[in-house]
C-alpha cells in the first residue's frame, strides 16, 4: 500500500521514537533466539525423569511424537513470518489477520507466558546455584543469584541486540557440546547393557498407552519458545527467510537432539525394568551418567552446561520480551516509554521496566514460598498460556492464507499442518487440566481464563473508545507487510 507519510493526517500515526535497525543480524543470531528460549540442557534435565515416570523406556519415541508435534506448530509460525516480518511475532500476526483487538489479546496473552516463565527460570537457576554453594561449603542466600541473573540479562538487552544473542549463542553451544559428549559416551559404550530399538516401541511404556500420552504432553512442554526468533523480524537479515528456517529448524534440530539425550539417558541406566525404576528415582539423571559413563570433570562440565542453559535462556526472554513490549508500544498499546530507543537501537527501557517487575516479584514470591516452589507454579501458569497462543496463530493462518492471500494458500502447509497442529495443541491442553492438578495449580486454570477475559474486554474497550490507536496499528501493519 502506497502511503504518503507526509500528510500531517498519517504522520500523527506514525511511531515517534523511530525503529529497531534492520538486518543487523544474521541466521545464526536468530537461531540463537529460538533455540536458547527452548533450553534444550535445562529442559533434558529437569523433565527426562519424569517424563520416564509415565513412559518408562519408551520416553524417546514420546520426544519423538512431541517433536513432530512442535513441528507443525514450527510451519505455522514460519508461514506467518514469511509474510509479516515484524518484532511484534503473535501480536502482528493476528493483527493483520482478525484486526488490532485480536492481535491486542494474541499479543499480550504471548507476552504474559514470557514474562511468567522468567520466574520458572529465575527461581530454578537460583535455587540450583544455591545447592551448588551449600554442597560446596559455602552457601549463598538464592536471592544474590536471582540479582545476579537479572543484572546479566537487562544489561545485555541495553547493550544491543548483538551481544545478547551472541552471549546467548555461546552459552547454547557450550551446553549442547557437553551435553552431546556425554549422549555420545553411552550410546558408543552401549550404555548398561547394549543399544536396543526397545525405547522406540510404544509397548515398552510403563504405564502403558495412556502413561505415553502423558509423557508427550510434557515433552511438548519443553519445546515452548521455539516461535522466540520471531520477535527479532525487523532486525534479522532476510527475515522472510531467515526467521522461518530459524523457528523451523530450531524445533527440528533440538527435537532430534532431546530425542537421542533421551534414548542415551535410558539405555545408560538400562533397558530392564531396574534400570528404568534408577532413572525415574534420580535426581540429576544427565549428571550421574557424565560420571558413570566418563568422570567427575565431565559431571562437573554437566553442571557448567545447567549454568550455561539457563544464562543463554534468561537472555533471550529478556530480549525478546522488550521487543513484543516496543512493538505493542509503537502502536499506542503499552506506555510510550516502552517505544523509546537507546543509542544502541535497542528498547532498553522497555527492558529495565520488565526485568525490574519480574525481579520484585520473584524476590517477594520466591521468599514467602520458596524458590523451587516458584518455579513449580509459574512452569506451569506459562504453559498455559502459551497453548492459548498457538492455539490463536494455527486458527489464524487458515483464515489468513484462505481470506486474504488465497492465491498462495496450500491445502498442506495451510490446511493439513494447523489441523495436526491443533490437535497436538488440544492433547496437550487436556493433559494440562485432566485430572485437575493439586492446589493452587488448579486455580491457575481459572486464573488463566479470568485474565485472558479481562485482555479481551480491555481489547474491546480500546476499540470502542480509541479507534485512533486501532487505526495506528493497521497502518504499521500495511506499511510492514
Amino acid at each position: 500500500m502506497a502511503v504518503e507519510e507526509s500528510d500531517p493526517a498519517v504522520r500523527a500515526l506514525l511511531p515517534v521514537s523511530g525503529h529497531l535497525e534492520r538486518g543487523i543480524i544474521g541466521l545464526p543470531s536468530a537461531v540463537a533466539q529460538s533455540a536458547a528460549m527452548v533450553a534444550p540442557t535445562a529442559g533434558i534435565v529437569a523433565t527426562v525423569a519424569f517424563i520416564a515416570g509415565y513412559a518408562g523406556l519408551a520416553s524417546p519415541l514420546t520426544f519423538a511424537i512431541g517433536t513432530v508435534i512442535c513441528l507443525c506448530i514450527g510451519v505455522v509460525v514460519g508461514e506467518y513470518a514469511r509474510r509479516i516480518p515484524t518484532a511484534g511475532a503473535f501480536y502482528s500476526y493476528l493483527k493483520g489477520t482478525f484486526g488490532p483487538a485480536t492481535g491486542f489479546v494474541a499479543g499480550v496473552v504471548l507476552g504474559i507466558s514470557y514474562f511468567v516463565v522468567f520466574g520458572f527460570q529465575i527461581g530454578f537457576f537460583s535455587s540450583f546455584a544455591q545447592g551448588l554453594t551449600a554442597g560446596a561449603g559455602f552457601p549463598v542466600p538464592w536471592q544474590v543469584f536471582a540479582v545476579a541473573m537479572f543484572c546479566l540479562s537487562v544489561g545485555l538487552a541495553v547493550a544491543g541486540v548483538k551481544p545478547s544473542l551472541r552471549t546467548g549463542l555461546i552459552a547454547l553451544a557450550i551446553e549442547c557440546a557437553i551435553l552431546l559428549i556425554v549422549g555420545l559416551l553411552i550410546v558408543v559404550k552401549g550404555g548398561a547393557a547394549g543399544n536396543s530399538f526397545a525405547p522406540f516401541n510404544w509397548a515398552h511404556s510403563l504405564k502403558g498407552q495412556s502413561g505415553l500420552w502423558i509423557a508427550v504432553v510434557y515433552t511438548i512442554f519443553s519445546f515452548t519458545g521455539f516461535e522466540s526468533a520471531t520477535t527479532l523480524g525487523e532486525e534479522v537479515k532476510r527475515p522472510k527467510r531467515n526467521i522461518p528456517l530459524a523457528v523451523v529448524g530450531t524445533v527440528l534440530v533440538i527435537g532430534i537432539f532431546e530425542t537421542f539425550m533421551s534414548y542415551a539417558s535410558v539405555i545408560g541406566y538400562g533397558t530392564s525394568k531396574a534400570g528404568t525404576a534408577a532413572l525415574v528415582s534420580a535426581p540429576s539423571p544427565i549428571t550421574s551418567l557424565a560420571e558413570r559413563y566418563g568422570n567427575s570433570f565431565l559431571s562437573f562440565l554437566v553442571t557448567l552446561a545447567i549454568v550455561s542453559s539457563f544464562t543463554a535462556l534468561n537472555v533471550v526472554t529478556v530480549s525478546a520480551l522488550s521487543r513484543m513490549a516496543y512493538s505493542m508500544s509503537q502502536d499506542g498499546l503499552l506506555p510510550k516509554m516502552a517505544r523509546k530507543l537507546n543509542k544502541r537501537r535497542a528498547p532498553g527501557n522497555a527492558a529495565i521496566a520488565i526485568g525490574g517487575t519480574a525481579l520484585i516479584l520473584i524476590l517477594i514470591l520466591g521468599t514467602a514460598y520458596g524458590p523451587e516452589v516458584l518455579a513449580s507454579w509459574t512452569s506451569y501458569f506459562a504453559t498455559l498460556f502459551w497453548i492459548v497462543a498457538y492455539v490463536f496463530v494455527v486458527f489464524g493462518i487458515v483464515r489468513f492464507m484462505w481470506v486474504k492471500r488465497r492465491s498462495e494458500a496450500s491445502w498442506f502447509l495451510h490446511g493439513v499442518v494447523p489441523l495436526v497442529a491443533f490437535g497436538g495443541l488440544v492433547w496437550v491442553a487436556y493433559g494440562n487440566v485432566h485430572p485437575l492438578p493439586p492446589a493452587p495449580l488448579d486455580y491457575f486454570i481459572w486464573v488463566t481464563i479470568g485474565v485472558i477475559a479481562l485482555i479481551a474486554v480491555l481489547a474491546y474497550w480500546l476499540r470502542r473508545n480509541r479507534p485512533e490507536i486501532v487505526q495506528r496499528a493497521g497502518y504499521i501493519f500495511e506499511s510492514n507487510d
